[in-house]
């Protein structure tokens, strides 16, 4: 019985040994023949699959449009994968766009904090006055009328 091996499979994919029993499991691939000694053995068309899904994983898709793309590949007809490609990956590129928008009003936010934290400390115990709140977004000005903290 000719073959690969998983851990030959896993070096030509870069997936781990334990990710590619999980993607069987999940039904991604066919479940592996098994050799005489209980080995796992996959054949070309397993490699390819499993390299088809590694590259869906690095552009971070999930399972549903990963097993999506899966299925339109093996309909052997391209203009179907392309097509159902093209709208998986529109839509993770907006959903993208929009985490990084997220981050950026974040660090934003966390610059303000950082200034307002650089600033001397009041005397005393923290309270309204101090610049701790600038976690609470607070603006406290000191009991004494001056200026935020």
């Amino acid at each position: 019985m000719g073959g690969l091996r998983i851990s030959e499979v896993a070096e030509r994919t870069g997936l781990p040994a334990s990710t590619i029993r999980y993607y069987e499991s999940a039904g991604l691939i066919e479940p592996a023949e098994r050799g005489s000694n209980g080995y796992r053995i996959y054949g070309e068309d397993e490699v390819e699959r499993l390299a088809f899904i590694a590259g869906a994983k690095r552009l971070n898709l999930g399972l549903a449009d990963v097993r999506q793309l899966v299925a339109a590949r093996e309909s052997d007809l391209c203009e179907h994968v392309q097509r159902d490609m093209r709208a998986v990956v529109a839509a993770r590129l907006a959903d993208t766009r929009a985490q990084i928008a997220e981050l950026m009003r974040l660090a934003d936010e966390l610059q303000r904090a950082q200034d307002r934290l650089s600033r001397p400390a009041v005397g005393g115990a923290c309270s309204d006055a101090c610049a701790c709140t600038a976690i609470t977004g607070g603006e406290a000005v000191h009991p004494s009328g001056a200026l935020p903290c």
